[in-house]
């Protein structure tokens, strides 16, 4: 909190003579603050020493600490408390005191009670449109074609035959509600006001192209002291309509190539006094809008789903470039630190302009990213990916530029799940890369709140007693991190976990006197794998969260993670069989979804069979996450909604059943007078009972019919509840029919991340690639592959056999190269970082021809290869590899 006469926020304690911890703190700063600008002698170091190590108290030291705790509730009720609009630090003050500057980020604001507030509806005749501007510069242009004829015509003269425009530009930009009425186009459909940025681009194109950047610059420094320069009601709340003049700002095109540092070709808009007053622009806009009031935030996040899907993207672009650009920030400021002496000529330069120009200073103390890091890592460093630093934690946890950046970006997020259809971006969009060069670690612990406190930390709280606000974290935007780091995160956490596990089993292994697994072991047959996982998972309820070992029956093979591979897929083979009633394929959209039982299986005993099964498969789902293990799952995208308790739409109910989909929305455009005669439907629904087909006596019947709601039978559906219909057939289908299986499942997923955290960093998309990777629809990348793949045994990547066997696979078709990775991985899909992730591996059995088959160790994703004579060989014993291969055994 910055305050501006002390921190005095302590209160009286009601306890009797009982006096607060807290309240002694402050009252005995209180008295050090008063007694040394009276110039007197104290005893305050003493007294302190008291309060802290909890000594009794004299009557003259309570008489002293009294006093001071009545000033300080004096002064206290004297003042006000505002999060300064900018960047949300919290301001006290005076209650007198109506104007004043943050000293975070030097927003002046000025306190008006509502009655002495100017108008908002004075001047509604002005607005800033694309029209006006049009004449204004055909005009000057006409003016400046003139004086071009006469020959007289220099710097001077051309700016004043454009200072109409600049006298325009001033007029529009300078009052917040010219701003606001300006460049709107009214929304029919929905009765709302939107901004018309087709409109707001073509402005700021006409003034990119006078042949003086004057006017432009003008239109910066007003926008920039309109942006400094804050007035607020005594409730410190912005007006609802407040937002669209930040996001007019926020559209100017050198705000997002100011923050670009890198770049090569620039035009006369980019001198260092524009790019400067840019970065303001941007810095306050983005501060601005991230501490919006929370209905304010609604209507800005309303505004934005109906936003175009290009202009959405571009401002979401800038949201990263300026993540990064702070970043840079704080790279140079820790080269500057730890290397004063060494300054560049370019260096000087941009002191002595910084030194004239107090806007932008932090723009201009900052170099581009490349040039700092090959400052920090000397002149042969080229890829910031080899860099071994981190960005720590501290570096970044209280600063309000990137903490407003983050919330900001999180009202984009919440507005993109809410834009329907093709107009949402994807989740890729709004990863920042740069944030893979955190230091994830402590980021998580301190989202967790598991980080320990440090010994300065305990002397604060103990000394002021104030409480240490959780502190900044990417992890509570998740959105913006990438996969690749969430997948780093997960595994951290994991194996802190399995650790924990085995250091418990150990210790109580020593207790008891008994040996105690640190594995979580599992040993099945083929033939019944089903029923013997599902027996181990009962056994070892306790065991879930330890790493996973698994044994086949009769089969000699040792566990390294290709047997745990082997495992997961025939288990979920078995769970999907027809046989077992749990899933039914769609046909019409290739996908699996949960079979829906008639309204009397409920009771029998093959539902509590069933209901294990699903148990089974919530757990087996969880263990492969847990375990780093891609499954061969083909769910619709609502799976993984529901999966992430995320909301469903009827593009969800579309994916799963299209041909069906198809046939609502015919219905629901159908606006003629005929429509009962023409459909004759009512608030039923008729579904095929599965577990007819597996029911031996016949005793359910095939077709299951329904009601959607109360006495849905005699309910028609008109035109005024067609509407209505829809959505209660789509809730059947994704929600009520299926309730008691997914519940089942969740119970068992839930079992094994109960005590796991960093699944909630992803959503549904990410969870669907880290569950199933990446499954590639035509060809494998093996290009990619080859380049990350080591040889062992005296192959290397020229050998002649090595050569054959990347220019057999690569031609092979898409299915043949399925069924390669699943021999020699165990797995046929990619992870979801990609397949050059995959540690592969290739080595010699021997340097002599053989008539013997490949091998491969799944464990370690390497397959063996003989020095076979011929290219066609090697083909066909490849071939016998990957079509007749099944189980483990030692050689």
């Amino acid at each position: 909190m910055v305050s501006f006469f002390g921190k005095h926020n302590g209160k009286r304690d009601g306890g009797g003579e009982t006096i607060s911890k807290e309240l002694l703190s402050h009252s005995v700063a209180h008295m050090r603050n008063t007694t040394s600008r009276l110039g007197r002698p104290t005893s305050e170091r003493s007294l302190a020493a008291k309060v802290k190590d909890g000594e009794c108290l004299s009557g003259k030291d309570k008489k002293r600490i009294s006093s001071a705790c009545l000033a300080v509730e004096e002064e206290s009720d004297s003042s006000n408390t505002l999060n300064c609009l900018c960047c949300g630090v919290s301001l006290r003050f005076p209650i007198s005191i109506k104007k004043f500057r943050c000293s975070a980020c030097q927003v002046t604001v000025t306190i008006k009670d509502l009655a002495v507030e100017s108008d908002p509806k004075s001047g509604a005749h002005i607005s800033c449109n694309l029209e006006d501007l049009e004449r204004v510069v055909r005009r000057c242009h006409n003016d400046l074609q003139r004086l071009k004829k006469t020959g007289i015509l220099d710097k001077d003269r051309k700016l004043l035959i454009f200072q109409p425009v600049i006298t325009c530009l001033l007029d529009w930009f300078h009052d917040v509600n010219v701003l606001n009425r300006s460049f709107l186009i009214h929304d029919a459909k929905r009765s709302v006001k939107m901004l018309d940025y087709e409109a707001l681009q073509k402005f700021y194109g006409i003034l990119a192209t006078l042949p003086t950047r004057k006017p432009y610059y003008s239109m910066l420094c007003c926008c920039n002291d309109l942006l400094k320069r804050v007035t607020v009601d005594k409730e410190t709340r912005l007006h609802i309509s407040q937002y669209r003049w930040l996001l007019i700002i926020l559209n100017i095109p050198t705000i997002r190539s100011c923050l670009i540092r890198d770049r090569k070709n620039k035009n006369m808009f980019e001198t260092p006094q524009i790019r400067a007053v840019s970065y303001e622009l941007v810095k306050r806009c983005i501060g601005y809008l991230s501490n919006l009031s929370a209905s304010t935030s609604q209507q800005l996040i309303q505004s934005l789903r109906r936003m175009p899907t290009g202009d959405f993207l571009y401002l979401v672009e800038v949201l990263n470039l300026y993540i990064n650009f702070q970043f840079s920030r704080l790279l140079f400021n820790e080269v500057s630190n730890g290397n004063t002496n060494n300054t560049k000529p370019e260096d000087e330069m941009r002191s002595r302009l910084r030194r004239h120009h107090t806007t932008g200073h932090e723009f201009l103390s900052t170099r581009p990213i490349s040039a700092i890091l090959e400052e920090k890592n000397g002149s042969d460093y080229t890829n910031p990916t080899n860099a071994k630093a981190k960005f720590k934690f501290f570096q970044y946890e209280d600063d309000w530029h990137i903490k407003s950046a983050a919330k900001l970006m999180f009202a984009y997020y919440t507005a993109n799940t809410r834009r329907n259809g093709q107009r949402a971006l994807s989740i890729q969009s709004f990863y920042n890369i740069t944030l893979d060069f955190i230091d994830y670690k402590q980021d998580f612990d301190h989202w967790r709140g598991v980080a320990q406190k440090t010994r300065m930390n305990q002397l604060i709280e103990e000394w002021g007693n104030s409480r240490i606000k959780k502190k900044f974290s990417f992890c509570k935007y998740p959105f913006i991190l990438s996969l690749g780091i969430k997948i780093s995160i997960m595994e951290y956490e994991i194996r802190r976990i399995m650790e924990h596990e085995a250091e418990q089993a150990f210790l109580t292994s020593l207790d008891k006197g008994k040996s105690v697994d640190v594995y979580f072991k599992i040993r099945v047959r083929r033939e019944v794998i089903s029923h013997d996982s599902l027996r181990c998972i009962k056994e070892h309820q306790g065991d879930l969260l330890k790493s996973l070992r698994v044994e086949f029956v009769n089969e000699p093979g040792i566990d390294a993670g290709g047997l745990r591979k082997e495992w997961f897929f025939l288990l979920t083979k078995s769970l999907f069989n027809p046989m077992n009633g749990l899933f039914v394929y769609i046909k019409e959209s290739s996908c699996s979804w949960f079979a829906i039982n008639p309204p009397n299986f409920d009771k029998s005993k093959k539902n509590n069979c069933q209901l294990e099964l699903y148990y089974l498969f919530g757990v087996v789902m969880a263990l492969a996450i847990f375990n780093s293990t891609i499954l061969d799952l083909q769910f619709p995208k609502a799976f993984y909604k529901k999966l992430c308790s995320e909301p469903l739409s009827f593009e969800d109910y579309s994916e799963l059943f299209p041909e069906t989909s198809g046939n609502l929305i015919k219905m629901l455009n159908y606006t003629k007078n005929d429509f009962e005669d023409v459909f004759s439907l009512t608030f039923e629904t008729t579904y095929r009972n599965n577990n007819w087909i597996l029911d031996d006596n016949k005793s359910s019947r095939e077709y299951v019919t329904v009601e959607l709601c109360e006495n849905g039978k005699n309910v028609s559906i008109t035109q005024n509840n067609k509407h209505e219909f829809v959505t209660k057939w789509v809730e059947f289908y994704l929600e009520k029919s299926i309730e008691p299986q997914f519940n089942k499942f969740i119970l068992g997923f839930k079992r094994v991340f109960a005590e796991c955290s960093s699944i909630k960093l992803f959503n549904f998309e990410e969870l669907e690639r880290l569950v199933c990777g990446d499954e590639e629809q035509t060809k494998f990348d093996f290009k990619s592959l080859r380049s990350v793949t080591k040889y062992v045994g005296g192959f290397s990547d020229n050998s002649k056999v090595v050569h054959w066997f990347w220019e057999i696979i690569e031609n092979w078709d898409y299915p043949l190269q399925k069924k390669l990775l699943q021999f020699i991985t165990a797995s046929d899909r990619i992870p979801a970082t990609g397949i050059s992730t995959i540690p592969f591996k290739i080595s010699q059995l021997g340097s002599h021809d053989s008539n013997d088959l490949p091998l491969a160790h799944t464990c370690f994703n390497e397959v063996c290869l003989w020095g076979y004579s011929s290219k066609k060989k090697l083909e066909q014993k490849l071939l016998w590899a990957i079509n007749e291969s099944e189980g483990y055994g030692f050689r």
